[in-house]
């Protein structure tokens, strides 16, 4: 777990958001009986929606920050890091509707 390279930390950026946006899907959604297909249907309609989610979804970054801040695992961090930025540009383009 003490790895210590941009790439982890990436991959670790890339999942865990990825998990916290199926617990927003089974704690919001799945309960109303709203099945997955609908879902992915309401993301691509609803700009809105699609940055809330993400946004709920990057909150499970925040004990990887601390984790690896702690730690002085600062390479790990960084691909983290550099994740949530990714995130954050595809919320922005779909948010605005840019492409």
């Amino acid at each position: 777990m003490l790895r210590n390279n941009h790439f982890f930390g990436f991959m670790l950026g890339i999942v865990i958001p990825f998990m916290g946006f199926v617990l927003v899907y089974m704690f919001r959604y799945m309960l109303k009986g709203v099945t997955v297909d609908f879902f992915l249907q309401l993301l691509h309609q609803n700009p809105r929606a699609i940055s809330s989610t993400i946004s709920l979804g990057l909150i499970t970054c925040i004990p990887l920050f601390t984790y690896y801040r702690n730690r002085r695992l600062y390479k790990t961090l960084y691909g983290i890091f550099a994740a949530v930025i990714l995130y954050a540009a595809i919320m922005i383009v779909y948010r605005f509707e840019l492409i």
